[in-house]
């Protein structure tokens, strides 16, 4: 059974553990004074997900710009992974991006991140672009995704995976 996951704000107090799973996840992590500086930002918003154990589990970074809500980092703890929490970030953040307005969720992924486009393409993402040469560490191209967060463009996707335009 999945943990329920209570996901809140981003807090100063929060960096430290939110640094933690960003180096243990990502080989060109950000620094600490990076997520420091996103709580500051006014068009920024930054969640965590907490277990039901009060650990920091999980965090996603977003800006929104324009009509869009830019995911910019999402990383869960390794030992809690493939529970859901993710699924609960990116289902909050979509949610907050349609409070604000914004028409579509976005976000660049590296193409051999086989659990993340997996995710990703499992809760609607659709590939529209590629970055080439976006990876530093090592070297890679970023796959862009993009999700319709508008009703029309969720009943748009449903249509064509019931048609059988979309595997």
């Amino acid at each position: 059974m999945a943990p329920d996951w209570t996901i809140r704000a981003m807090r100063s107090e929060d960096v430290v553990a939110v640094s933690a799973i960003e180096r243990d996840s990502f080989s060109d992590p950000w620094p600490d004074s990076a997520f420091q500086e996103l709580l500051t930002v006014a068009n920024r918003v930054t969640l965590v997900a907490i277990d039901p154990e009060d650990r920091l589990a999980g965090y996603l970074c977003a800006q929104s710009v324009a009509d869009e809500i830019q995911i910019q980092n999402l990383a869960v703890a390794t030992g809690l992974r493939r529970r859901g929490c993710a699924d609960r970030l990116l289902g909050s953040i979509e949610a907050e991006g349609m409070k604000c307005g914004a028409a579509y969720a976005i976000l660049d992924v590296r193409e051999t991140n086989v659990a993340a486009l997996t995710l990703y393409l499992g809760m609607g993402y659709r590939v529209i672009g590629r970055r080439r040469g976006y990876y530093r560490k090592p070297p890679g191209d970023a796959l862009v995704l993009s999700k319709s967060l508008t009703r029309s463009g969720v009943d748009q996707a449903r249509m064509e995976m019931s048609n059988g335009m979309v595997s």
